[in-house]
């Protein structure tokens, strides 16, 4: 199974991702597997993304206006199929500042691309991360939703070190820092932060990519986060996938949720 069967991609559409863990690997990853497939790809952010070089390199534009990054796109869209765009680079930083969901939405209607993917939120790249009340920032067009988190995390110590806003992920676990990662905080921060997430009204799928199962110990895990959500709330999501994106992208299992909605 690749990328485009566990995410249940069909010929275009716009992803947004979120959580920690993977983000950035997921959207490139992604985006070399639907331009090998003969898809066009624009990958951006509302956050911000370092800027795309070796294995991420794609063409890149930089501009806040829609019509601008339309303009480019067409004449780079002749000999690149994936291209990346922000409102700014920031030198100092080697970022992409995001762009606004509504130049996003303009891209969109122009038909220009197949596929946008969006990088949601930010991590500091740390594997797990809870968010504060203005995160994320998904825009309400998106067709997929996909939360990431990383089971490397598991059974370490609650740090500022693994896991961004700290403080707020032992708030809503009922964790102290210095205490164990469990599968069951890693669940409850999760479906805490995709249920805060707006309804987008497209009917949009979403998705828990549990990353980095890379032994058996962390798919086990997995399969016990898993267990969590379908007890829990089937509500949230509607697939869980437990994989790893490095060194190349690998699903070990993909699950449907049955759901409970009214």
């Amino acid at each position: 199974m690749n990328l485009q069967e566990a995410l249940s991609l069909g010929s275009k559409g716009v992803i947004s991702l979120v959580g920690a863990g993977g983000k950035t690997s997921l959207m490139y990853a992604l985006a070399r597997e639907l331009v090998s497939s003969g898809r066009r790809v624009l990958t951006t952010t509302t956050t911000r993304i370092f800027m795309p070089e070796g294995d991420h390199f794609s063409a890149a534009i930089i501009s806040d206006v829609a019509g601008e990054i339309t303009a480019q796109a067409e004449v780079l869209l002749k000999d690149h199929s994936h291209l990346t765009a922000g409102s700014a680079f920031l030198k100092d930083q080697n970022k992409l500042n995001g762009l606004k969901p509504a130049v996003i939405e303009s891209i969109l209607h122009s038909g220009l691309f197949d596929f946008i993917i969006i990088e949601a939120d930010g991590a500091a790249r740390r594997p797990l991360k809870a968010c504060a009340p203005h995160e994320p920032v998904v825009p309400l067009f998106s067709d997929r939703i996909v939360a990431l988190a990383g089971l490397d995390a598991v059974a370490k110590p609650l740090t500022g070190e693994l896991v961004f806003r700290s403080s707020i992920f032992s708030r809503v676990t009922g964790l102290a820092p210095m205490q164990e990662i469990t599968e069951s905080s890693i669940a409850s921060v999760m479906l805490h932060d995709m249920s805060a997430i707006s309804d987008t009204g497209r009917a949009s799928m979403r998705i828990a990519f549990l990353n980095k199962a890379d032994n058996r110990e962390r798919r086990q895990a997995g399969e016990r986060i898993a267990a969590i959500f379908e007890k829990e709330d089937r509500s949230i999501f509607h697939r869980i996938i437990i994989g790893t994106l490095k060194p190349t992208p690998t699903i070990y299992q993909c699950m449907e949720m049955e759901q409970e909605r009214t």
